[in-house]
């Protein structure tokens, strides 16, 4: 199903994301997927915050995850979702560990 926005909600939705709020957050709040959301917010000239694990913090993120660290920890620490973590981890080819293999 298709959503559209009064001028209103766009200003509600800039204003929660500017706020503080996440994208997962303000989709599920909105009843939209996290892309429209983004494109909603774009489209209201906002610059959209970083999201995922900031690249001068990925040694120590691959450091971590050496030591036992899960996805789910490192998302925590870093403010971005597990999967966000596994994806940067498995690019900076790091092997990930099998559920049967934690720590």
């Amino acid at each position: 199903m298709q959503r559209r926005l009064t001028a209103d909600q766009v200003t509600a939705l800039v204003r929660a994301y500017e706020a503080g709020a996440d994208m997962k957050a303000l989709a599920a709040r909105w009843g939209m997927h996290r892309a429209t959301v983004a494109a909603q917010l774009r489209r209201a000239g906002v610059e959209l915050r970083r999201q995922g694990l900031p690249p001068d913090r990925l040694q120590e993120a691959v450091r971590l995850y050496g030591e036992g660290w899960s996805c789910q920890r490192l998302a925590e620490r870093y403010g971005c979702d597990d999967e966000t973590v596994r994806q940067t981890l498995k690019k900076a080819n790091i092997r990930l560990r099998k559920p049967w293999e934690r720590l």
